[in-house]
């Protein structure tokens, strides 16, 4: 390799996605004309609601195209923070709301804002795997903390790594991206309650607030501390708009000024477009709510077929009830694979989709990530007759 292509000592230790791998993989299948069933990417196959969709037209028909101020325009800041208000009684001025290019973009903003090169972040295991790649892209030297068998939260351990050696900052996820599971709101205030007596700044990710089933509830980190607490969001997943790439950061004024200043050069705005389309959305409480209502039914009906198919798969166990996000997280233990030798063997005998737990840590490697996102609920059963026909010995 010449010398001006050796690429920064930053990248050291930052995997490439494993996600993206799987993704081009059924992607490459499909082109060979194989039927894949992809329950590899989380995506929604919805459409835009027709009133987010009409609101952003409206956007495009008046010209509102350009910049906005850097922090997002103010309708919609105003209405986020007035929604945490109303839903979890915390007071956040709109300059302590910044809107952002994604959840994506509200987490690296803030891991440049605060990691320093060798400094110490915990994070749950296992977790979506931009946040420990993000953090080692700042510099840090990344530690994972084993969730329970059940995937909450483990307060035992984290209380122990945070006694250990100082640390920077914790990260937690709930909804948790890969399991669907939901964090007990005990265990939720007890991590957030330890990083404050360390030290530490908690970042708490809950893009998939909404999407929840049984009647479980949610849980926001900063209702139990706000000096230390920032808060990560998105209206990728709620208003199935992933490509239009919308998130938001939310914390307190000393910690977002630095936030802030990253996000300055980093980009621009987040699109207005699709600002506008959040903030009308946001400003008519009864849509937005029956938006998240048609589109928690319509991932129930997934959900309950992937939980009742996969069970059903020889060797494979889910031993939890995933009630949040688009997600199961079986052990195919049982199969005499670990999850990486499953999801290229179903992906390259039957063409179906998975990804393997080790994308998402390192204490459950014997896992696979199963998305029914944007997959209708016969042809989840479909991929688990599949996988069961494979592992059966039926196909070659």
């Amino acid at each position: 390799m010449p010398t001006f292509a050796t690429p920064s000592s930053r990248l050291q230790g930052v995997s490439p996605s494993g996600l993206r791998e799987f993704f081009e993989i059924g992607a490459k299948l499909a082109a060979k004309g194989v039927d894949v069933i992809s329950l590899g990417l989380g995506d929604l196959d919805l459409p835009l609601p027709p009133f987010v969709s009409g609101a952003v037209a409206d956007a495009f028909a008046t010209s509102q195209t350009h910049y906005s101020s850097n922090a997002g325009i103010i309708e919609l800041r105003s209405g986020i923070a007035q929604r945490y208000k109303e839903t979890y009684k915390l007071d956040y001025s709109t300059d302590e709301v910044l809107v952002t290019c994604g959840a994506l973009e509200a987490l690296f903003d803030t891991m440049l804002a605060f990691l320093n090169p060798g400094d110490r972040v915990l994070i749950q295991d296992p977790a979506f795997g931009s946040f420990a790649n993000q953090a080692k892209l700042a510099g840090a030297q990344v530690e994972l903390v084993p969730m329970t068998g059940q995937f909450d939260l483990d307060v035992d351990k984290f209380a122990k790594a945070l006694a250990a050696k100082p640390t920077r900052m914790v990260i937690i996820n709930s909804p948790c991206n890969p399991t669907g599971s939901i964090a007990s709101r005990a265990n939720v205030r007890a991590i957030v309650e330890l990083a404050r007596d360390h030290q530490c700044i908690l970042v708490s990710d809950e893009v998939y607030e909404f999407l929840r089933y049984d009647g479980q509830k949610h849980t926001c980190a900063a209702e139990f501390s706000h000096d230390n607490v920032i808060i990560i969001n998105s209206f990728s997943k709620v208003f199935a708009m992933t490509g239009l790439r919308l998130g938001y950061v939310i914390a307190p004024r000393p910690l977002m000024r630095s936030i802030f200043q990253v996000h300055q050069y980093n980009t621009a705005c987040a699109a207005t477009p699709a600002q506008v389309g959040a903030a009308k959305t946001l400003a008519n409480p009864s849509v937005f709510r029956a938006i998240v209502e048609q589109l928690r039914n319509v991932l129930n009906e997934r959900r309950k077929a992937a939980i009742e198919s996969f069970r059903q798969i020889p060797g494979l166990g889910l031993t939890y009830t995933p009630t949040a996000g688009f997600y199961l997280f079986p052990s195919v233990q049982g199969t005499g694979m670990a999850g990486t030798k499953f999801a290229q063997t179903t992906a390259q005998k039957v063409g179906v989709i998975v990804v393997p737990g080790s994308e998402f840590g390192t204490a459950f490697p014997n896992h696979v990530r199963v998305s029914y996102g944007s997959t209708p609920p016969d042809r989840i059963r479909e991929a688990a007759s599949r996988i069961t026909n494979a592992l059966e010995g039926g196909h070659a």
